[in-house]
């Protein structure tokens, strides 16, 4: 699919992940909608402030900022135990952006992360999205179903999205949850990101649904987008994270 003129290159750099081939399981107006929504915010910055005092409400594990300006830039951090804090800290705030009705900034990319001390900041941008409460809802069920080992929960999550149909043929749904334990990693507490792996998983997701004539709606495009700029940041921290500690203290509090 070619993307519209008015997407900005920061997004088409995001595109470029999604497989040619996956653009046909999309429906295309409500993503058309959506990429207007979200270039225009790019370019003005509409909204970013609000969303950023929303976010911080609800202590995300980073500092929010509207500027990195005189800060250390994540890429210059040395040592695996700075970087595995950073990278700790990166999902924690990735978690919890699941939980913020006002919206989901989109851009985890390394360039809006910064040290001050000992704490990550994050500088947002104007690459934020508000999706559909059942949408968001469902996905935040995924991680909790899928790492608490909740199955009648993650059924009902992957629902919710529309990646698990009715009627869905068993052999086909084995397949899926065979597809989305690949994606979510084998070692759980001791995971480490690679977007390269990443992207095959996205891909083998995408033939599952466009084989089985799935039509998804643009949320999950903005999910995809979001996952990649994680991936990005925690592959250059290179370090192995315990993904399942973490979701569990953002997303299951006790």
């Amino acid at each position: 699919m070619e993307l519209p003129r008015f997407v900005p290159e920061d997004l088409r750099q995001l595109a470029r992940f999604v497989p040619a081939r996956g653009w046909d399981a999309i429906e295309w107006k409500p993503l058309l909608g959506s990429l207007k929504s979200v270039s225009w915010r790019f370019v003005s910055g509409s909204g970013v402030g609000r969303l950023r005092e929303a976010l911080a409400a609800l202590d995300p594990g980073v500092a929010l900022a509207e500027k990195l300006d005189g800060l250390r830039p994540l890429s210059a951090v040395d040592g695996p135990r700075v970087r595995k804090r950073c990278g700790d800290d990166l999902l924690r705030l990735y978690f919890a952006q699941w939980l913020n009705e006002d919206g989901l900034f989109l851009d985890l990319r390394s360039q809006r992360f910064a040290m001050d001390g000992r704490a990550l900041v994050f500088a947002p941008n104007g690459l934020w999205v508000q999706l559909r409460p059942t949408f968001r809802e469902g996905m935040a069920d995924i991680y909790r179903g899928f790492y608490s080992g909740d199955e009648a929960l993650l059924e009902r999550a992957l629902l919710a999205t529309g990646m698990l149909r009715k009627g869905l043929p068993d052999a086909a749904r084995d397949e899926l949850f065979g597809l989305l334990r690949q994606h979510f990693g084998i070692s759980q507490s001791r995971q480490r990101f690679a977007i390269d792996s990443f992207k095959a998983s996205f891909d083998e997701l995408f033939d599952f649904f466009l084989a089985h004539d799935y039509t998804l709606h643009s949320d999950f495009v903005w999910v995809g987008f979001y996952l990649i700029t994680l991936y990005l940041t925690l592959e250059e921290g290179g370090q192995a994270h315990d993904v399942r500690a973490i979701c569990e203290e953002v997303l299951l509090p006790g």
